[in-house]
């Protein structure tokens, strides 16, 4: 009897562990099955969140390129930088008190101007043809002024001569990249203390160019205004302040700051110029106001306004050397058949006129068309209104 009841307990135990053992048995392959499982599972989230955070850096990446091909491009239409325009527009504006002097001075001799002014204008076409003609020019005619001693007959030898000592090597490569490409050089921010040499050496190079002026009234700045029309170049507008913030204050402060630069312009040239270029360029972020604005009003005066798309740098804040200078104007115009090239003409720009040296020996040997702005050339505009497009000829 108790060796029954033992064999019926050794077989209750043998079976318990049998089915302990079946269940660790389940346990294990199930775990075996499910633990490379869940493992799959967690790797396939991780990866497809690494493939996100990836996809969401390229993206980020080509933001990052394109906002910086965006800035770059930029350079073109804000070239001018703020802090330096400010300090430069110290240095060149002149205050309410002067201005409106000046203002009532010119308004009370205008009429009386008129006539001499014509006169001037006249005499100046004559010059003009006889730069033209390669004619020696011994007299100067009245209006004229002493900043004229290096053009007249020296100009003349230098045009009928053509040598120039310092001609840069340019390789058929470069001569095949710039020829028969139109280039307008501008100058902004003159007249300055760097004027002068800008048109001996567009003289020397037989060169027009165009010259956007701000508002000056001393004696030097309005002989250069002078010599600028006398030498054949083309005058425009950049302002009379130069002060941003006066500038675009409203439209009555723009149309004022406009008459003031336009008449000091006739007054001292004869010349009642069309051409206006914007402070900061006509898509500037600087100025916080309403371009179109302004823009609207030009249209209205039957005034151009011209932007640029090609940019030397001298006014980014960095401090480029001149070589470096002409290189960026030239790698510029090599991607246009028709280039506005943005320049400056201010007393801290030397670089830039030492610059010009290389590219107008680099451009004139590659028979580059290099022209100054008229009301026919159709603009070069980062923003642009119905307008503006109607004088788009």
């Amino acid at each position: 009897m108790d060796d029954t009841r033992r064999e019926i307990l050794n077989n209750i135990r043998r079976k318990k562990r049998v089915k302990r053992l079946r269940q660790a048995i389940i346990i294990a392959v199930i775990c075996s099955i499910l633990l490379p499982t869940i493992l799959c599972v967690v790797l396939f989230n991780r990866i497809n969140t690494l493939e996100r955070k990836i996809n969401q850096l390229a993206a980020g990446n080509s933001s990052s390129q394109e906002q910086a091909e965006l800035i770059e491009k930029n350079l073109y239409y804000q070239a001018e930088d703020y802090s330096s325009s400010l300090e430069e527009s110290e240095q060149n504006s002149y205050n309410k008190e002067e201005i409106s002097a000046a203002t009532k001075q010119g308004d009370i001799a205008a009429s009386e101007n008129t006539a001499g002014i014509f006169a001037t204008k006249a005499d100046n076409k004559a010059i003009d043809s006889n730069y033209a003609a390669g004619a020696e020019t011994t007299e100067k005619p009245s209006g004229s002024n002493t900043s004229t001693k290096n053009t007249g007959k020296e100009i003349t030898e230098n045009q009928g001569s053509n040598i120039r000592t310092d001609e840069v090597k340019v390789s058929e490569k470069d001569r095949k990249k710039y020829a028969g490409k139109e280039v307008y050089l501008t100058f902004d921010d003159g007249p300055s203390s760097n004027t002068s040499e800008i048109l001996d050496l567009l003289a020397e190079y037989q060169v027009k160019a165009t010259f956007f002026v701000i508002g000056k009234t001393d004696e030097q700045s309005q002989e250069l205004y002078r010599r600028i029309v006398e030498e054949g170049h083309s005058i425009g507008m950049h302002s009379y302040s130069h002060d941003y913030k006066q500038i675009y204050k409203s439209q009555k402060a723009f149309e004022t700051d406009y008459k003031q630069i336009k008449k000091l312009i006739y007054d001292t040239t004869g010349v009642m110029t069309d051409l206006y270029r914007f402070p900061g360029g006509s898509g500037n972020t600087v100025s916080g106001a309403d371009m179109s604005i302004f823009i609207r009003f030009l249209g209205k005066e039957k005034v151009n306004y011209y932007d640029w798309n090609v940019a030397s740098g001298d006014a980014t804040g960095v401090n480029y050397s001149p070589e470096q200078l002409s290189e960026n104007v030239l790698e510029g115009i090599a991607d246009h058949s028709r280039s506005i090239v943005l320049l400056h003409d201010t007393d801290k720009k030397g670089n830039t006129v030492t610059s010009l040296k290389t590219l107008l020996s680099t451009l004139t040997q590659c028979d580059a068309k290099l022209l100054k702005l008229d009301n026919t050339v159709k603009p070069i505009q980062q923003v642009r209104s119905s307008s503006s497009e109607l004088n788009n000829k």
